[in-house]
């Protein structure tokens, strides 16, 4: 499939609804080996498209799943062999592998965030807030250019 259809498909889902398609269940955060490097390299390819994409929303939402998706591809698969494994992923998606992939990923995702929501409520439960940002100091005012005397030529 080509990349520019692939991203019309990407664009064409909008904000990624959470609903998983009902032919493909959708990927597990526990799945391994082959299977969740195969999930994790397509969460890849569709991160990357809906961050080239026009709409900011979508671009940001693509940009910051791309960094997970990087991260959880990045000790499983050699940084090199990454851009061969995402042609090949590529030729065999078709628009619907495309939805059903991006409904996936951004489930993935979604998990994910929920799970560092976790996290932080319980550090918070735990230790208390976190501390209150200094308040940031006044900027120096400008220093004055030194105070300089015309001075005549040598011998004047």
């Amino acid at each position: 499939m080509r990349p520019a259809l692939l991203l019309a498909a990407a664009l064409a889902l909008g904000a990624l609804p959470a609903a998983a398609s009902p032919t493909r269940p959708p990927a597990t955060v526990a799945a391994s080996g082959e299977a969740a490097t195969t999930t994790d390299l397509r969460c890849l390819m569709v991160s990357a498209m809906l961050a080239q994409g026009d709409d900011p929303e979508l671009k940001d939402i693509g940009t910051l799943s791309l960094y997970y998706f990087w991260g959880r591809l990045e000790g499983r698969v050699a940084a090199a062999d990454v851009a061969q494994r995402l042609i090949d992923q590529a030729k065999t998606m078709t628009a619907d592998d495309l939805k059903a992939e991006a409904r996936s990923c951004a489930d993935l995702s979604r998990k994910a965030s929920q799970n560092l929501s976790d996290i932080s409520d319980a550090l918070q439960k735990s230790l208390g807030p976190p501390p209150a940002a200094a308040p940031a100091s006044a900027p120096a005012p400008p220093r004055a250019a030194p105070e300089t005397t015309p001075t005549a030529p040598p011998g004047h």
